[in-house]
């Protein structure tokens, strides 16, 4: 009996031990997923001249991307319910390895075009199969920590990534060697991942699995419907803004990707480009927005702070869209911390608002990220047509809905 107790206490040291170790693989895709997807907003316009496209191909970039969570949200969260989030998230990593290593050899812009799809394929695989896994890595009780802690964390990879391409160009080699460094680490997470022993599935609620037949019903309710198209707006805005920061600075002000804050000295060396510095501050502040809200909550309320933020991010982008150069960087930055709270209200608000079908209406949500690919487009498609500053009033108008929604919503805040 003894013999056994002690076996059992070390099988649960084991498991602890390697919870904690799947726990910091996470961190790691989420950063991973991060760096992939911001940075777009600085290769669009190297893209660009690379291959000698227009404004509106070049688009396509985004398009590409944020197209991939429109198609794949849902079928990934109904292979994760069969199947279990260790597939789900080795095939995502899979997805984001390859299509990296092939984007960095590849030699036709439709071909780049296409590996960036399969990139969003991978990142949707790790976003959907990532937030319910890290329930399954500690007790209950620290879930909400825990998945804090690593969207935080993993917005460094948001940060960072709009750096690191000045960087590679300015050590001598070309912006697509960024994905050679992505593959790389995708690569080792990879293995990572292959040889790590996951926890056992459990098995979840029928309420909370995605269902066709709920998917068709949860889509008549306006509730859904509104919110659902709120998220489509905003990340459809988020998108459209920070991937066109470098090219509205450089075609409405005339500021080069090579132009830095500094003209000489460490500063200068670690950051080569003001408007990639300030694409990278558009994602820190946002990180940093959604650290320093959350515990306002308790005391201002949801609603609130949901509408403060909403406008001051449909302000900061007219200060950006009409200021001088100097406004201009610092409200594109600013723009970047005011959308801290809109994503999360207008999640939490759908979700609050009905007592079961969170897997499906999760779902639906994560399927209205789409929005980035659509937005994020026609913001390219009207720069070539009537220019910059015209076309980043597809963005004021997007992020307008979602202040009407965050004024005069329906959607459950302030739940106590």
């Amino acid at each position: 009996m003894y013999e056994k107790n002690i076996m059992h206490k070390n099988t649960i040291k084991m498991k602890k031990n390697r919870n904690y170790y799947l726990l910091f693989v996470t961190v790691l895709l989420y950063i991973s997923f991060g760096l992939l997807t911001s940075v777009i907003g600085v290769i669009i316009d190297k893209f660009q001249s690379t291959y000698n496209v227009s404004l509106s191909v070049a688009g396509l970039l985004p398009f590409a991307f944020f197209l991939a969570y429109g198609i794949t949200s849902i079928p990934f969260g109904m292979a994760m319910d069969k199947y279990g989030a260790k597939t789900i998230l080795l095939l995502g990593t899979l997805m984001m390895t390859i299509s990296s290593f092939l984007l960095f050899f590849s030699d036709n812009y439709l071909l780049v075009i296409l590996m960036i799809f399969f990139i969003g394929v991978g990142v949707t695989a790790i976003q959907i199969a990532g937030n319910p896994f890290i329930r399954e890595l500690d007790v209950p009780a620290k879930y909400t920590t825990n998945l804090t802690i690593i969207i935080g964390i993993g917005s460094l990879g948001y940060a960072f990534s709009p750096v690191l391409v000045p960087l590679i160009e300015q050590s001598g080699y070309s912006w697509n060697t960024v994905y050679l460094v992505f593959g790389i680490i995708n690569l080792i997470i990879l293995a990572m991942l292959t040889f790590a022993r996951f926890p056992q599935v459990v098995t979840l609620d029928e309420s909370e699995k995605i269902d066709t037949a709920k998917i068709k019903m949860l889509f008549k309710n306006p509730i859904i419907i509104a919110y659902a198209l709120g998220i489509f707006m905003y990340v459809g805005a988020e998108v459209g803004v920070s991937s066109y920061i470098i090219t509205f600075m450089q075609k409405v002000h005339g500021v080069t990707n090579n132009q830095s804050f500094w003209k000489t000295g460490l500063l200068h060396t670690a950051f080569p480009s003001k408007v990639a510095l300030v694409v990278g501050l558009f994602w820190l502040l946002q990180a940093f927005g959604r650290l320093l809200i959350s515990p306002l909550m308790k005391y201002i309320g949801e609603r609130k702070l949901f509408i403060i933020h909403s406008l001051g991010t449909v302000l900061s982008l007219l200060v950006a869209i009409y200021g001088d150069e100097t406004l201009s960087l610092i409200a594109f930055a600013l723009v970047g911390y005011f959308t801290c709270a809109s994503f999360t209200a207008l999640f939490s608000a759908t979700i609050n608002s009905f007592n079961t079908n969170h897997g499906t209406i999760s779902g639906i949500l994560g399927t209205a990220i789409v929005g980035g690919a659509f937005i994020g487009w026609l913001v390219g498609y009207v720069g070539d047509m009537f220019g910059m500053r015209q076309a980043m009033w597809v963005n004021v108008l997007a992020f307008g809905f979602v202040l009407y929604l965050a004024i005069w919503g329906k959607g459950k805040l302030d739940i106590k």
